[in-house]
């Protein structure tokens, strides 16, 4: 009876010689950083955050998408400008435009041929043709969006010359419009690139911070020649 409880703890020593506590880098290696500054550092430029975390593997893509992202913003500023620009350069040559470059007055002035009447007036005019007219049907003051004095007129329809020019004029209106989404979207796609690098930032920490104890211990048995032990894995 005695060897056998000899035999046993001779096991048992024997067993617990083979412990191995290990430490895991990966698992431990932001212990010490700031999830918040993390954060803050991938809300200012996209992958920050990671390479702050030393994971640097999605680096490279949040910052080449920021660069993308800002050219094509900057992109759709700068071209929306010159469309409006030369939108309000257009009618002020072929409608005698006296505004400035407003867009919702430029909008206007693309929707009504005149707005006092126009020259020329067609056989069979559409009163909507004419802003004042409008406004005035539409129980609204002549100048309570804009001041009296603005003044264009693109000409009677029954001009070709003077549809053109008013066509051509909203046709560049049209492409300030598309700038405008263009713009809008690669705002919101440079805010969403940071959204999702910020959650990135903040998955890299919790995983390479600290883990569940069930995580950071493993057993494992092992065999031998001469017998066998049952290795623990310790991770910290």
């Amino acid at each position: 009876m005695h060897r056998i409880i000899l035999a046993i703890l001779l096991a048992s020593v024997a067993a617990f010689s083979q412990i191995v506590v290990s430490v895991d880098t990966v698992v431990y290696k932001n212990r010490d950083k700031n999830v918040f500054l993390a954060i803050g550092a991938s809300a200012l430029l996209p992958g920050m955050g990671e390479l702050y975390l030393n994971e640097k593997k999605m680096v490279r893509p949040f910052l080449w998408a920021d660069l993308a992202l800002w050219v094509s913003t900057i992109g759709a500023y700068v071209v929306g400008d010159r469309y409006v620009s030369s939108a309000h350069n257009y009618a002020v040559r072929h409608a005698g435009f006296n505004g400035n470059k407003d867009v919702s007055l430029l909008n206007t002035v693309g929707s009504y041929r005149s707005r006092s009447g126009v020259y020329g007036q067609n056989s069979s005019p559409d009163m909507n043709e004419d802003y004042n007219q409008a406004m005035i049907r539409s129980g609204k003051k002549i100048d309570e969006d804009f001041s009296k004095d603005i003044e264009w007129d693109w000409g009677s329809s029954d001009n070709p010359e003077s549809s053109k020019h008013i066509d051509e004029f909203k046709d560049r209106m049209r492409h300030y419009r598309i700038s405008r989404i263009v713009f809008q979207v690669s705002v919101g796609a440079l805010i969403l690139n940071r959204v999702l690098s910020m959650l990135d930032a903040i998955r890299v920490y919790r995983a390479t911070s600290t883990k569940s104890f069930s995580e950071r211990v493993q057993f494992a048995p092992e065999f031998y020649d001469d017998g066998g032990a049952l290795l623990m894995n310790v991770k910290f």
